[in-house]
């Protein structure tokens, strides 16, 4: 799928859960979750449907991918075209996932932003997108990964959280002993 995405130059980038795997958080998952150019989603809508996808749902803001085959489990896009979701797929880098695969990731910051909203759209998610969030957090302080905090106040300040910065500097100092 990826390979396909590339060679059609789509631009795109891992989010959720395999893109948390791949900056170091390990948490189960079944489904594939993109950040997508929504210039790109026709050529990326003919690759998904050659692969045995239907497009299940779209709107302005997602698009949601099926398939009678459940061994390739669903594909969930959020399509870039505000200056937030362009930012991070400007802001993704390729990492490596095998022996001459690489992969295009959103950095943790972004991830982090959209765990953010995820919780403010669906306040059920709260207690675990926050674990995660959490992890994310430590396990950059862990690599000693600086965290773009200005960023990270942005993101939460969309929804009216800054007072959570202070929290998560708290996770990431405790740390490294700060």
């Amino acid at each position: 799928m990826c390979r396909a995405l590339d060679e059609a130059s789509v631009r795109y980038a891992l989010i959720d859960g395999f893109a948390m795997a791949l900056r170091g958080v390990q948490r189960a998952t079944i489904d594939l979750d993109f950040i997508l150019m929504l210039d790109d989603l026709d050529r990326s809508d003919e690759i998904f449907c050659d692969l045995g996808y239907t497009r299940a749902f779209r709107n302005e803001n997602v698009s949601h991918y099926s398939s009678d085959n459940l061994s390739l489990g669903r594909v969930d896009i959020l399509l870039a075209f505000r200056g937030p979701t362009l930012g991070m797929l400007d802001r993704a880098d390729r990492l490596s996932v095998a022996e001459g695969v690489t992969l295009p990731v959103v950095q943790v910051e972004d991830i982090i932003g959209l765990k953010v909203q995820a919780t403010v759209n669906n306040p059920r998610r709260m207690t675990k997108d926050w674990s995660d969030i959490r992890m994310l957090v430590e396990v950059s302080a862990e690599q000693q990964l600086a965290l773009d905090w200005e960023l990270l106040t942005d993101y939460l300040a969309l929804f009216g959280l800054t007072d959570r910065v202070e929290e998560m500097k708290v996770w990431y100092g405790e740390i490294n002993g700060e």
